[in-house]
């Protein structure tokens, strides 16, 4: 090999390598500036996770997102979705992710696009009456085929056992209870009680319908960002800030 072609090599090889390093480089830059989309709060009702209790307390939820992504190094954007739509941007893939708890599924449910983040806090949904009613509905077997109150575009892994009755927000449920429109509702504990209270509504909690721990949803295509959401939710749990954030609406958490 002369010289002129030995230096022709050794120019391409070099071109090479500054091209592999300026792709390695670029997307290193995308990757960290990719923005992702959730929506969290916009019924205005689901109080105390993702709507405020008062000025002090912003929702658990509201709280607890900003701490995991700004320790995970992930740059998000809220959009201003209905819960109906917001389920539905999900799936198609408008939004990157969501609040979700995997209790929330059908064990036959086929293995969606998507995979839960390590536990965040507890969440438990019941079956709920007025007191006098409760006798009627102690028993979840009691309940099936009877009409039931649930919030349009929730997910109820077992909604085909009950007739559906879809109200907008918890607080349309709590208040269509109290006028005796329904006589049973699923709710999340915390937010029936806080609605009950506003709305001066007396309920019985009757049998649970899940319990089980709130997780990140995230789409797969950003599934590489999955270990660093986990090390942080690890390490927001072991300094006591998501404890710290729960003490706050304990007068709800019962």
């Amino acid at each position: 090999m002369n010289a002129l072609a030995r230096l022709v090599l050794h120019i391409q090889k070099v071109f090479s390598l500054i091209l592999l390093v300026s792709i390695s480089l670029f997307c290193s830059v995308a990757t960290a500036d990719e923005v992702l989309r959730y929506n969290l709060g916009t019924s205005g009702s689901s109080i105390p996770y993702e709507n405020a209790v008062d000025k002090d307390r912003a929702g658990i939820l509201v709280e607890i997102l900003p701490l995991i992504m700004d320790r995970a190094g992930i740059k998000t954007e809220k959009v201003m979705l209905s819960t109906k739509r917001a389920m539905l941007a999900f799936k198609t893939g408008a939004l990157d992710f969501d609040f979700f708890s995997p209790g929330w599924l059908s064990q036959d449910e086929p293995a969606g696009d998507f995979t839960f983040s390590a536990p965040i806090i507890d969440i438990t949904e019941y079956f709920i009456t007025l007191p006098e009613n409760h006798s009627q509905y102690h028993t979840i077997a009691s309940i099936y085929g009877k009409t039931v109150g649930m919030i349009s575009g929730y997910v109820y892994f077992d909604s085909d056992k009950f007739v559906r009755m879809d109200f907008q927000a918890e607080s349309n449920l709590i208040l269509a209870l109290g006028m005796k429109r329904i006589d049973v509702i699923i709710m999340e504990e915390a937010a029936a009680r806080y609605w009950s209270s506003i709305h001066n509504v007396d309920i019985t909690m009757g049998p649970i319908h899940t319990a089980g721990k709130m997780a990140l949803r995230v789409h797969n295509r950003h599934k590489d960002k999955l270990p660093d959401i986990n090390r942080a939710i690890a390490e927001l749990k072991k300094t006591g800030e998501i404890d710290r954030i729960l003490n706050k609406y304990s007068d709800l958490l019962l």
